[in-house]
C-alpha cells in the first residue's frame, strides 16, 4: 500500500471558515481535502493528515504558543509515519502574520529547509510542494494577517523557482481555490473537494494510480429508494468562481453539478471506491442539458434525481436544478455500467443493480417530466 503524508496548517486540518474570533470547527472528515483525495485515490493508498491550525515554516509562535514551529516538528513525525512514498508539504499561511515580520522570498526559504528536513530523513521520498491559496484581509482575522496581501506577493514565483531548484513537484493552491470571504484565510467545504480532486489528480499521476469514481461533494444522507419521491443528490451554494461575463453561474457549471448529483447516487448505491477497485464502473453516453432560468452567484442550488431506468447495463437519470422551489435547469443522462477489465458494457453488481432498480420501479409511477427525450432544436 502507497503512503502519502499531508504536513499543513489549518487549510489541512480542515478548519472551517472564523466568524467569530476564538471560534473553532472543522468541517466533516470527508469533506476535508486530505480525506477528498485519499476518497479519489482509492483503497490502495492511504493519507496520513498532520494539519496543525496555526502551524508556521520555522517561526515559533510568541503570541499563540503551542508546538507551531513545523521544522522542530517534522523531524520527529517523518519517522513515525515511515515508509512513505509522498510528502506534501503545505504550509506559508501562518508566516504571513504580522508577528514574524517575513518576506514571501524567507517564506519560500524556509519551506526549502522542510524540504531538506525531509529528503535527510526519507531519502527516497517524493515530495510535493503546495504555494498557499493568497489570503485576503477580511473579516475575524483582518488584524491577525494585516498587512499579509502585500507581504505575499511574489510568493507564488518564489514557490516555484523553490521547487525547480530542489526537483520536487509543485502546484499552486491559488489555481483551484480561493480563501472564503468569511475570513480571508480557510476554506469552504467546495474548495476542499475541489483541491482534494486536484491532488489526487497530480499524486494519482505520480503514484501511477487509476482515481476511483469521486462521491458528490454534499455528504447527503442516502435515502430509501424505495419512497417514490425522487430524492436530493445535491444541496450546495453557487461559489463565486462559477460567474461568467453575464455574472451568473457559467453554463460549464451545469454538467459538474448535474455530473455530482449522479455520483452521489451512485455512491448511494454502492458505486464506492472498493467498488471502481473491483472493475465496476459507468461511462456516461450522452448528457442533455435544459436551461430555463438564470441561476446567480450565491443561491443555493438543489438538485432531485430521478432514476427512469436502471437495473440492467443502462442507467438512465433526470435531474431537476431548482433556486428556492424555483426550476431553473434539468439535466438527462444516459450511462452504461462498465467491465473496467474489459472496457466494454457489463451489468452492474448485484448491490448496485439492486437499489436502481427498487429507485426505477419507485419512480415508475410518476408523470414522465416535461421536457425528457428532448434534443437541441426540437419543436414543442
Amino acid at each position: 500500500m502507497a503512503q502519502i503524508l499531508v504536513y499543513g496548517d489549518s487549510n489541512s486540518h480542515g478548519t472551517i471558515p472564523l466568524r467569530v474570533l476564538g471560534g473553532f470547527d472543522r468541517h466533516p472528515k470527508a469533506t476535508r481535502w486530505p480525506e477528498r483525495m485519499a476518497d479519489r485515490l482509492g483503497p490502495g493508498v492511504e493519507v496520513i493528515c498532520e494539519g496543525l491550525p496555526g502551524r508556521t515554516t520555522v517561526h515559533h509562535d510568541p503570541v499563540d504558543g503551542g508546538n507551531r514551529n513545523g521544522a522542530e516538528v517534522l523531524p520527529a513525525i517523518l519517522p513515525s509515519h515511515a515508509p512513505l512514498d509522498v510528502v506534501v508539504l503545505m504550509l506559508g499561511t501562518n508566516d504571513l502574520k504580522p508577528r514574524f515580520a517575513t518576506s514571501a522570498f524567507d517564506i519560500a526559504k524556509s519551506v526549502e529547509r522542510l524540504v531538506g528536513i525531509t529528503r535527510a530523513a526519507l531519502p527516497e521520498v517524493g515530495i510535493v510542494v503546495v504555494a498557499p491559496a493568497p489570503v485576503r484581509e477580511t473579516g475575524v482575522l483582518t488584524e491577525a494577517f494585516a498587512g499579509a496581501e502585500a507581504r505575499q506577493a511574489g510568493l507564488e514565483d518564489h514557490f516555484a523557482e523553490m521547487a525547480a531548484r530542489q526537483g520536487v513537484t509543485f502546484v499552486r493552491a491559488g489555481d483551484h481555490v480561493q480563501v472564503s470571504d468569511i475570513d480571508g484565510v480557510h476554506w469552504e467545504a467546495e474548495d476542499h473537494v475541489r483541491f482534494g480532486d486536484a491532488m489526487a489528480d497530480i499524486l494519482g499521476g505520480m503514484l501511477d494510480v487509476t482515481l476511483a469514481t469521486p462521491k458528490a461533494a454534499g455528504r447527503l444522507a442516502e435515502p430509501d429508494p424505495s419512497l417514490p419521491q425522487p430524492p436530493v443528490t445535491l444541496d450546495r451554494a453557487v461559489p463565486r468562481d462559477w460567474v461568467d461575463y453575464n455574472g451568473h453561474m457559467n453554463e460549464a457549471h451545469y454538467l459538474t453539478v448535474f455530473s455530482d448529483a449522479t455520483d452521489q447516487m451512485l455512491d448511494w448505491a454502492g458505486m464506492d471506491a472498493a467498488c471502481v477497485a473491483e472493475g465496476h464502473s459507468v461511462f456516461t453516453v450522452e448528457t442533455h442539458i435544459r436551461h430555463l432560468d438564470e441561476v446567480n452567484i450565491g443561491d443555493r442550488i438543489e438538485v432531485r434525481t430521478r432514476v427512469m431506468e436502471g437495473g440492467g447495463k443502462k442507467l438512465h437519470v433526470w435531474h431537476e436544478l431548482s433556486v428556492g422551489g424555483r426550476l431553473c435547469a434539468t439535466g438527462e443522462q444516459l450511462l452504461l455500467h462498465m467491465d473496467l477489465s474489459t472496457r466494454r458494457s457489463a451489468p452492474p453488481r448485484r448491490d448496485v443493480a439492486a437499489w436502481f432498480t427498487t429507485a426505477k420501479e419507485a419512480h415508475a409511477g410518476l408523470p414522465a417530466p416535461e421536457g425528457v427525450g428532448r434534443f437541441v432544436g426540437q419543436r414543442t
